[in-house]
């Protein structure tokens, strides 16, 4: 549909559909208001979901649950699926004729399907796909890459001033370029790449909130361009050691290189995983080395005590995902009837798994609303290792994350917050950072507050 649609059409679709999601906050509705992304208390919002029962059924048109129970089982639950129902691969089936009459509202994901974005896959597909990558992009198998990692956030953290905005001088360059490192990237794209990841920071809340006009636009151009960038980078390094893989462990090289069953294209399915690294792995990483620098600053022993020990690393990222996840929440739908939490959930109805909320279940964790490194691994984050993006993008994320961590404790160990992290508004997926002032010198008066645009 956005294929032949007007800017005039889509903006007023966006705009109605932006209404609809403020009028259904005025009703109290606490996943309707968290749709609506204004600022309110995200912890006593998942309170109040868990309040309403382990499963409730929103107004804003989805199953709801921020129990932790629930949300396990739904996450291994092979009846739900990331994949939306009446669609492939993430999209909608055909194209309406014309523009829909004045009183045909179509869904945020007719409107503006950014067919580029492989994030509503089936789940045997991120299954698949997880399996077939696990030999280059597993944990063990990235090790290489991390030590690059390093390099490239040092490398920034040694360079910034007294005064500094600590996302867009450090750690968004610097997960930038660690991307384009692990990518394959040449470096004469080095600067497109960071100009797309730029116009397309924000485009996995844009599944869920209808962005601005000029903000869609953005995303209709830059989508595209990201996905042949990628594309030409897979083709020139199909083989590892080819002229675009001088080193021979690009990623899109190796993942080209893997064998793929008859049927499939070991060139598709690598470009599936790098976009999918390139926009959420870059997106989430950025968020979350901001969010785990912000707890520790608010944490002065838990800061230092990672000065001490740069081997906290994991364990601090681990924390920071149980706390403050990069994703939040998940979104899954039913492929055929169920009960889930007692309740019978339709076939094609939605089923939203508030992530982040159910971290802070009393249920399950001890003191949840605590920030604490030294938690046991049964008080560890509840995120999906398989059937979804987050399986494929995961190790990448956490690696950079551990990476940004030691280079802050080693190269800005009196780092502190000179003013509030401002975060993008309507972002109720991700809650991307967009500023983070900060200084270097110890006698610079810190500020723990936070706000959003």
């Amino acid at each position: 549909m956005v294929a032949s649609m007007t800017d005039g059409a889509l903006g007023r679709i966006l705009l109605t559909l932006r209404g609809v999601q403020w009028i259904l906050g005025t009703k109290g509705d606490p996943y309707a208001l968290l749709l609506r992304a204004t600022g309110d208390d995200r912890a006593e919002l998942g309170r109040s979901v868990r309040a309403r029962g382990p499963l409730y059924w929103s107004s804003a048109e989805a199953w709801v649950t921020a129990d932790w129970a629930v949300v396990s089982a739904a996450l291994t639950d092979r009846r739900l699926t990331p994949r939306p129902p009446g669609t492939v691969r993430g999209e909608p089936h055909g194209e309406p004729a014309g523009e829909p009459a004045p009183w045909d509202v179509p869904t945020l994901r007719e409107a503006l399907p950014l067919a580029e974005l492989p994030a509503a896959l089936d789940r045997e597909e991120y299954e698949w796909l997880r399996r077939w990558a696990d030999p280059v992009l597993g944990e063990r198998a990235l090790r290489p890459w991390h030590a690059a990692a390093v390099r490239a956030y040092r490398s920034r953290s040694s360079a910034v001033g007294e005064r500094f905005d600590l996302l867009d001088d450090l750690v968004r360059p610097a997960t930038v370029e660690a991307a384009r490192i692990l990518l394959g990237l040449p470096e004469h794209r080095a600067a497109r790449f960071a100009e797309l990841s730029a116009q397309l920071a924000g485009v996995l809340d844009a599944t869920l909130c209808p962005p601005r006009l000029d903000t869609a636009r953005r995303y209709r151009a830059a989508l595209p361009e990201l996905h042949a960038l990628l594309a030409e980078t897979i083709a020139a390094t199909g083989t590892p050691g080819a002229p675009g893989d001088p080193a021979g462990h690009a990623l899109a090289g190796r993942l080209a290189a893997l064998p793929a069953p008859e049927g499939r294209a070991a060139p598709a399915d690598a470009l599936t995983v790098c976009t999918l690294l390139a926009l959420v792995g870059v997106d989430g990483a950025t968020t979350l080395i901001a969010d785990a620098t912000a707890l520790l600053l608010d944490h002065p022993d838990q800061w230092k005590a990672l000065r001490e020990d740069p081997g906290l690393a994991p364990a601090v990222v681990a924390e920071t995902l149980r706390y403050a996840p990069p994703v939040r929440l998940h979104r899954l739908y039913a492929c055929q009837d169920l009960e889930l939490a007692g309740t019978p959930v339709a076939a094609g109805e939605e089923v939203v798994l508030l992530i982040e909320a159910a971290h802070r279940d009393p249920r399950h964790h001890r003191d949840p609303d605590r920030f604490d490194i030294h938690r046991t691994a049964h008080d560890r984050h509840l995120l999906p290792d398989d059937g979804h993006f987050g399986g494929l993008v995961g190790p990448v994320v956490r690696l950079a994350a551990e990476a940004a961590l030691r280079a802050l404790a080693a190269d800005l160990p009196e780092l502190v917050r000179t003013g509030e992290t401002v975060r993008r508004l309507r972002s109720p997926i991700t809650g991307g950072a967009l500023r983070f002032p900060a200084a270097r010198p110890g006698n610079v008066r810190p500020s723990s507050s936070a706000r959003t645009l």
